[in-house]
């Protein structure tokens, strides 16, 4: 089993093609992982709420890869990304991990820590980082995840 951390931005499909083309070639299972990173102490229908967001935005994903013959599935998780990233991959029991990062060096990664980089330090399996185009924006919020945080903020 291939698990494959992504988000909402592009990279995802940059990261899910590679992927894609590995599940094939090791005739492997796709998880498609995407971690909810919601406020502490959020109620549990705001979480609820981000976790449908996340399986309708990674539906079109799914898709794709049973389009192409790959035994795929979506899996959702909450907490902070590394941690839930490798808490899955040992839980899964996952063969390989394939994920993306934008290679950023210096004080941009200082500041937005590298989450790529936790998970090779730990990993329990083989990882594949695909460097993806760092376009220097924020991925953004999907509408789920802006009301969550103007709810938890207001």
């Amino acid at each position: 089993m291939l698990l494959v951390p992504v988000d909402y931005t592009g990279c995802a499909y940059e990261v899910s093609a590679v992927a894609a083309r590995l599940a094939l070639g090791l005739s492997a299972e796709l998880v498609l992982l995407y971690v909810v990173n919601a406020p502490p102490n959020s109620p549990a229908l705001i979480t609820e709420a981000l976790h449908q967001d996340a399986h309708e935005k990674l539906e079109p994903l799914l898709t794709e890869m049973k389009e192409r013959g790959i035994s795929a599935r979506v899996h959702v998780s909450s907490g902070e990304p590394a941690t839930a990233i490798l808490a899955i991959a040992k839980q899964e029991r996952a063969e390989m991990i394939v994920m993306g990062t934008h290679g950023r060096t210096g004080l941009r990664r200082l500041w937005s820590g590298s989450v790529a980089e936790a998970v090779l330090r730990q990993s329990p399996c083989p990882v594949t980082v695909v460097r993806t185009a760092d376009t220097g924006e924020h991925p953004g919020l999907t509408e789920a995840q802006g009301a969550a945080l103007t709810e938890t903020q207001g």
